[in-house]
């Protein structure tokens, strides 16, 4: 079975190199699968073309695709049309999610039949650590939010970036997801419920990066623009 593991990324040429090589370290160990790296390149102006390059002829990196036009979303879309794989996955690149937890997240959908499986940082069993209080408030907001638009949704936590999908039902999901950047994870996710496929949500342990690029305030207001758009869109549906 055919793995593909997908990495957005933008400017983060200090550390591809590092990351990928654990990543390629970790799956080496989990034989029954074939596994494929993409990197999703996704407007960088630094020097993350060559390393990546560099990374392929040293069988670190499978594929390497670039996007002029920006957006974490649009980078997941991309690389999802692209694949042929089996079961295509993406995390961040400062792998802020444990790789322990990437065999469950893929024998979720391997062996126990799911069409989707997540990484959730508020499930039970779950392990957050050096999370700073406004972003845990943030979060933990944003989920309230969530259960208030799409009461039924019954998803602990929507935007960790650590998700895996049968490709086949990820591309009839892509198609009618209209968000581009963070609010991607949400829609696909709620489109997805809202069409009965079956989630699985995976607890898993988490550190925060201290060195995130993503402004909370601008996320914050695209996230609840993008939950008004989508419960009108959906308002027909249970969800």
């Amino acid at each position: 079975m055919n793995i593909e593991l997908i990495f957005p990324v933008l400017n983060e040429a200090n550390s591809l190199a590092k990351q990928l090589a654990k990543v390629r370290e970790f799956i080496s160990k989990i034989p029954e699968y074939d596994f494929i790296i993409t990197v999703v390149d996704n407007g960088s102006t630094d020097n993350t073309k060559s390393i990546v390059n560099k990374l392929i002829q040293e069988n670190i990196v499978d594929k390497y695709l670039y996007l002029s036009e920006r957006g974490r979303g649009r980078a997941i879309k991309v690389a999802i049309n692209k694949s042929n794989s089996d079961i295509v996955a993406y995390m961040d690149i400062d792998l802020s999610t444990e790789l322990i937890f990437l065999r469950p997240l893929i024998e979720s959908i391997s062996k126990k039949g799911n069409d989707i499986s997540i990484g959730s940082r508020l499930s039970k069993g779950s392990k957050v650590i050096g999370r700073k209080k406004i972003r845990e408030i943030t979060s933990r907001s944003y989920n309230i939010l969530i259960k208030f638009f799409f009461p039924f949704s019954r998803i602990d936590d929507m935007q960790c970036g650590f998700k895996a999908f049968s490709r086949k039902k990820a591309l009839n999901l892509i198609q009618n997801v209209t968000n581009n950047k963070w609010f991607f994870d949400t829609e696909i996710i709620i489109l997805a419920r809202s069409q009965n496929y079956k989630i699985d949500q995976i607890p898993v342990k988490w550190t925060d990066d201290p060195n995130t690029s993503v402004n909370i305030v601008s996320t914050a207001l695209e996230d609840i623009v993008g939950l008004i758009k989508l419960r009108l869109k959906l308002f027909k549906k249970i969800v």
